[in-house]
This record gives C-alpha cells, sequence and structure tokens, in this order.
C-alpha cells in the first residue's frame, strides 16, 4: 500500500482479542462493524450449508488474511459466521473509515477487486475434497511430464539390427524403442503394435537396420508439458507412447498408462474405442465413457480450460467416427463436402449437456447445388440421429446438417453470411450469432477455410455490423444486484436460481465474437479470441487474465452442475446462489463483476 494510506490504516485499527471458540463475525449482525485483518491466531469460516451436507469444508484463515471483504464492500451481513479456532488477535479497521480507505489506496482498493478471484485455487481445492471419494485419481493433469519420468530410456541408433532392438525389447519388457541421433536427440520410434504389421506379416529380415521399420520423426513433447498437453496429443493422434525431451534432448518416455488411471477410463482407451467402433452401438457406450472420464477429471480439480477441450477433443473424434460409418452407407463420390460444428463445439467449449448444432458445406462441381444438395441430406440425417442416440440431442432450433438449409453450397454460404451482415434485423442477428463460430470437424477444410476467410473480410471492415453486434451482446447483463448479491428468477421452478449459460458464460462468448470479428481474429475459441484480440485493442493482458479467469470458473460451475445433476433437472446449468459455499459464491460474484467490466468496454468502444 501507498505510504500516505498505510499511516491512515495504522492510526485507526484498534487490535481486538477472541478467545478460542469465540464467533467474531455472525449473520445475526446487519452488518461488519469493522474490517479485520488477522494479527496472530486462527480463524475458521464455516459455509452457511454445513449442517446440511457432510461433504462440506471449512475455509481456515490465518495471520496477514482478512475479512470480510465482500460484506464490507457492500453494506450487508456476512453469509457465514467466521470462528477464531484458538486465541486469536485481530487488527480492526471501523466500518466508517473503510470507503475512505478504498479512495485513499488504488493498491488497497484493487486488492478488494482482486481479492475474490484469488480465493479461485481453494475453490478448486474443495472441488477435489469434494469429489476424490469417487475419483480414486491421485494425479493431477498440471503435473509436469518430468515428474513422472522415473527411468532412463532404452534407446539404440539407426543402424542397430531389427533382430537385436527386439531382442531388448523382450529382455528388458518394454513396450517401445527409441531412436537416437549422436547427440540424444529421438529420430524415430518402433512399437510393439509395430511389429506385427511391419516385421511378422512383412516377414522381415531380422538383420535389417531399425530405420527401416521405425516410425521416423516422433512427435515429443518438452519435459515440462503437463499431463493435460500429453492427454490432448493422445486424444488427437492415437499414439501409445510419448517421448519426452529435455532441451531436445531425450529423457525418457511416458505411455498412456502412467498418464491416466481415471475410473479406468483413460483418454487413449476412449479414442481406441472410438476408433475401433464398427457400430452406432458401440461409439453409445464411448460417449458414455466420455462423461465418466469428465466426473473423474473434476475430481481432479482440472481446470474447465482443458476439461471442455479434452471433452470436445473426444467428442470430435466420436463425431468424426459416426460421419465415417454413415458415409459408407451413401453414395457421396464425387462430392467435396465439410462438417461443420457451430456453437461451443465450434468453440471447443463443449460441456457435458450439450445439443446438436452442425452443418454441411460442399462443392459439388459442374452439378447443380440442389441436386447434390438431394445426395447429401440423407446421409447428413442419418449422421444427426446417430449423435441423438450417443446423448447429443437434436437442436431444437433445427440448426443441423439434415436441414436444408444448412445444408448449403460454398456459394450459396457466402452469400448467406454476406445477408446476414448487410441485415439491420436485429432478430436476424440472433438467430445468425451462432454461426459465426463454425470450424471445420470432418472433411474437405479447405471449404471451411475459404468461408472463414469471407466472413473476416466482411465483417472486419463493416463498423455498422461490429456496432450492431456488440449491440446484441449487450441486450442481457450479468445478474450483480444492487442490495443483494445476485438477481435471481422469481417465476415458477427457476425460483431463486440463475442462468450459468444464458447469463455468464454466453456473455463472455458473446463479448469476445465482437472482439474478434472487428480484428480479423480467425480462432473461435472465446479465450483464444480474448488473448488474441487484446493487443490489437491495446488491452492489458492482466485485465484479459482477470476476464478469462472468471468465464473459466463459471464453465467450471456448469461443469459440476451438470455432472452432479439429476436426470431429471430439466436445466443443469441453472444454479441456486444459496447452494454454494462461501469461497464459491465469491468468486462467482467477482466472476460476474469480470464480466461486467468487459461489457463496459464493449460499450464505451462502440458508444452503446
Amino acid at each position: 500500500m501507498e505510504e500516505e494510506a498505510l499511516q491512515f490504516l495504522a492510526a485507526r485499527v484498534v487490535l481486538g482479542y477472541y478467545p478460542k471458540g469465540t464467533v467474531i463475525l455472525d449473520t445475526g449482525q446487519l452488518r461488519p462493524l469493522a474490517f479485520h485483518i488477522i494479527q496472530r491466531g486462527t480463524v475458521q469460516l464455516l459455509p452457511f450449508n454445513a449442517a446440511h451436507s457432510q461433504d462440506v469444508h471449512p475455509v481456515t484463515m490465518g495471520p496477514g488474511e482478512c475479512f470480510s471483504v465482500s460484506a464490507m464492500l457492500e453494506n450487508r451481513p456476512v453469509i457465514a459466521p467466521y470462528t477464531a479456532v484458538t486465541d486469536t488477535f485481530c487488527y480492526e479497521l471501523p466500518a466508517e473509515h473503510f470507503p475512505e480507505l478504498l479512495d485513499r489506496s488504488p493498491v488497497f482498493r484493487e486488492f478488494t477487486t482482486e481479492f475474490l478471484a484469488s480465493m479461485l485455487r481453494e475453490s478448486r481445492r474443495l472441488i477435489q475434497l469434494n469429489y476424490n471419494a469417487t475419483s480414486g485419481e491421485q494425479q493431477t493433469m498440471g503435473r509436469t511430464l518430468r515428474s513422472l519420468i522415473t527411468r532412463q530410456p532404452v534407446t539404440c541408433t539407426a543402424e542397430t539390427p531389427l533382430g537385436d532392438v527386439l531382442r531388448t525389447m523382450q529382455s528388458r519388457k518394454i513396450g517401445s524403442m527409441l531412436i537416437t541421433d549422436g547427440e540424444e536427440r529421438p529420430v524415430g520410434i518402433f512399437t510393439r503394435h509395430d511389429v506385427l504389421d511391419r516385421v511378422a506379416l512383412a516377414h522381415c529380415d531380422l538383420m535389417r537396420p531399425i530405420s527401416d521399420v521405425m516410425t521416423p520423426n516422433p512427435l515429443t513433447l518438452p519435459a515440462e508439458a503437463s499431463v493435460y498437453e500429453a492427454a490432448l496429443l493422445i486424444a488427437n493422434r492415437g499414439i501409445r507412447h510419448i517421448p519426452v525431451c529435455d532441451d531436445h534432448r531425450l529423457m525418457g518416455v511416458v505411455t498412456e498408462r502412467d498418464l491416466f488411471a481415471l475410473q479406468r477410463v483413460s483418454v487413449r482407451g476412449i479414442n481406441r474405442i472410438i476408433a475401433e467402433a464398427n457400430s452406432i452401438e458401440d461409439l453409445q457406450r464411448a460417449a458414455a465413457d466420455i462423461r465418466r472420464l469428465a466426473r473423474s477429471m473434476l475430481g481432479q480439480g482440472v481446470s474447465a480450460e482443458h476439461m471442455t477441450l479434452i471433452i470436445s477433443t473426444l467428442n470430435d473424434s466420436l463425431v468424426r467416427q459416426v460421419l465415417d460409418i454413415e458415409a459408407s452407407r451413401h453414395d457421396l463420390q464425387g462430392i467435396r463436402w465439410s462438417w461443420l460444428a457451430f456453437g461451443s463445439e465450434g468453440r471447443y467449449e463443449q460441456t457435458i449437456s450439450t445439443d446438436q448444432d452442425n452443418g454441411l458445406i460442399y462443392d459439388g462441381g459442374a452439378a447443380a447445388p440442389d441436386a447434390v444438395r438431394a445426395r447429401l441430406l440423407p446421409f447428413a440425417q442419418a449422421v444427426n440421429r446417430a449423435l441423438d442416440t450417443c446423448g447429443f440431442p437434436l437442436c431444437r432450433g433445427n440448426i443441423m446438417a439434415g436441414n436444408p438449409h444448412w445444408c448449403l453450397s460454398l456459394d450459396e454460404w457466402r452469400e448467406r453470411f454476406d445477408q446476414w451482415i448487410a441485415n439491420t434485423d436485429p432478430q436476424a442477428l440472433l438467430s445468425a450469432v451462432i454461426f459465426f463460430d463454425f470450424r471445420n470437424l470432418y472433411g474437405d477444410e479447405a471449404l471451411a477455410d475459404n468461408l472463414r476467410e469471407h466472413l473476416i473480410s466482411s465483417a472486419k471492415g463493416n463498423s455498422r455490423f461490429q456496432r450492431q453486434l456488440a449491440q446484441y451482446a449487450l441486450e442481457s447483463r450479468p445478474p450483480l444486484g444492487l442490495i443483494s448479491d445476485f438477481i435471481t428468477d422469481d417465476e415458477g421452478e427457476a425460483r431463486g436460481t440463475i442462468d450459468l449459460k444464458k447469463t455468464g458464460a454466453r456473455l463472455f462468448t458473446d463479448a469476445a465474437r465482437v472482439l474478434a470479428l472487428a480484428t480479423g481474429v480467425a480462432h473461435t475459441n472465446t479465450v483464444q479470441r480474448l488473448r488474441q484480440a487484446a493487443p490489437m485493442l491495446q488491452m492489458p493482458l492482466s485485465e484479459i487474465d482477470s476476464i478469462v479467469e472468471g468465464f473459466y470458473f463459471i464453465q467450471a460451475l456448469r461443469l459440476r452442475g451438470q455432472i452432479s445433476a439429476d436426470p431429471a433437472v430439466r436445466d443443469p446449468n441453472r444454479i441456486s446462489p444459496s447452494t454454494l459455499n462461501e469461497v464459491d459464491r465469491r468468486i462467482l460474484k467477482e466472476s460476474l463483476r469480470q464480466l461486467r467490466k468487459l461489457q463496459s468496454r464493449l460499450a464505451l468502444d462502440y458508444q452503446l
């Protein structure tokens, strides 16, 4: 803090003493009489719903920590009692001086804003404690691969005879052999899986050098990469062994078995089931495994960022396999086509409860668009039905490739986007925003790239369209109250709840979309849009970091609700703030404040 502000604080605090067991602040008080800084001792915050749940864990604070910031800022009672669990001394600033301290010290004022966001780590700890009983996983996705290396890698040179390699693998009981050059850099890999195809069936001479049958230039990761990054590589490429390098030199190998023990379901295992599936029934089982994996990852405290990306990656694999199966049953010869993902799937942000949002873009050559569409529609409709049986419900708005409106040639899609951008009707824009988040999921990627370039060039220079898009993004506001913490719905089944999707995550997404299209950012992911657009708009990275944390916390709450929701619950994206513990409640409020800050930036930029 600034020297003058610190002197102001020091001159006005008094030292309070609280014997063990004393309730320092209680919910019955109209408002805290003082701002407390723990000088010595321990204070415990017991979440208000502790009496109704055995899974609730208290928050413990020690010297240097303060309370209750949010109650002081909002001039309201604390939501849960603060109790001295040992003899405790606190510096106490009388409530009447708290506003002046905020005015005198920009540093302290910023601290009060960031204080709630800084408790995100504690919230994640509580998530782990609540879910570990069902998880059983001891590793975390944030661990580095270096921490998993337990022995030196077994290597050979490219000239080593194949027979020698096989004997070494057998005697050392290893599943792979790394081939390195003179500087210990991996130049190839040979695995047990390769033996059947490249040696036994090919009747390969065992005197041939290993370089003849190895996989050259294997995919590697640096030692400081995370388990999450390895999981994503496994999911995307379907590999079993990942060489780990330190400054390009091989230091070891990690395998799928090293990475995952998540309820006996792993990313690689699910990916293998998907790849080997010959029927939609097989894929139904894989879809169920994805949901079980999601619950296990949540139990580890895996971040929403990593979790949604892994879920999206596995769902992508499942959709591609559905497309493969159905494409083999339909005559698509001579048609260039691309399956487009829209909405959350297009943004790599799928959660557990997600319906279908997809389309088709095609180039039938000289054939008339209507004739090509007639051939593609039965295929697209079969895919939509298959995805529905795998747990991706049919879109209630019928935004699916099986709908002729969204099965269009490249020229038709370009014309459709031009109409949306030129249209001044707000309702037309409301119906169109989901399509601006498209990406190619399967098929001819060049078609989707062409459409993306067309959208960016059309939108970037169109200030009227950008302003209209910003206006749409500001139609809904975060549910923050002036008197109470949150504005909840007051009718029917939704009474006392807020919608974390419609009044939370979606508002981040809408704002990021405006910034991306205004700056020509091609990425569709919300966070990547924010990070890539920020430098061009001269937005401080620290500000973006806070906004991103807020977005991911709301995503994490949505995931927790979806995974633990009763199947009969109509909308698992809804949450009752009164059921949250004190930590989560604080962070949710700060997350919504960050959203409000992002919207304020948008309103200022477009004079709205």
